[in-house]
């Protein structure tokens, strides 16, 4: 099949912590084969902004090998990043930390976080029809997030810089239907990363070019 890649357009709702947001983002694609053409590459790379409630960014990296790429499942390895930070509306919340209660403005409390690790999959041509396709894929690995202290001087929150580090695991599924003769897709996908130190969800539509 030799190198080829797609531009997408996306939007969607998101939720990171506990605020909800909705996103608009770009994504970009690139696969080829390696002289076996039943083996190839992936890379892929998207970001996005956070709108709505407050407001943020995310960003995602892939690469990884395809396996079975002739077959009607196909199974990928590779290793994956994601990055997200976003604040809230202008607004005053209250928090308990080390026993003491303060308030704080929602305008400078920064939700953070990097998660990098590895992710398997695979992907299924439904009813072995190139032009519908299936992708479910696992992840793991560290996150890298902040950690919320009292500065008992001013009675207010502050925060380190993905000062902290927790396991994560996480899950991706799309389902890509081709919509004409040029190979433009119309997809459905959705992703959802879980740790001890943040969380983050996000189901949208986009259309590849």
């Amino acid at each position: 099949m030799g190198d080829y890649g797609n531009i997408g357009i996306n939007a969607g709702y998101a939720r990171f912590g506990t605020r909800d947001y909705g996103k608009v983002g770009l994504e970009g694609t690139l696969k080829g084969d390696f002289s076996n053409d039943n083996i190839g590459y992936k890379l892929s790379g998207n970001a996005a902004g956070l709108i709505g409630n407050g407001h943020g960014v995310n960003a995602g990296a892939y690469a990884g090998i395809e396996f079975g790429k002739q077959n009607c499942t196909q199974y990928n390895v590779g290793l994956m990043a994601d990055y997200a930070k976003a604040f809230g509306d202008s607004g005053i919340e209250v928090a308990t930390i080390s026993g003491n209660t303060v308030t704080y403005s929602t305008e400078i409390d920064p939700n953070q976080s990097l998660k990098a690790g590895l992710e398997v999959g695979f992907s299924r041509n439904l009813c072995c029809d190139e032009d519908r396709k299936l992708s479910v894929s696992l992840m793991g690995g560290a996150d890298f997030y902040n950690e919320a202290k009292l500065n008992a001087d001013n009675n207010a929150i502050e925060y380190g810089k993905l000062n902290k580090i927790k396991p994560f695991i996480g899950t991706r599924a799309e389902y890509a239907k081709t919509v004409n003769d040029k190979g433009h897709q119309l997809y459905f996908n959705g992703k959802c990363f879980l740790s001890d130190g943040s969380t983050y969800g996000e189901a949208g539509i986009g259309f590849r070019f």
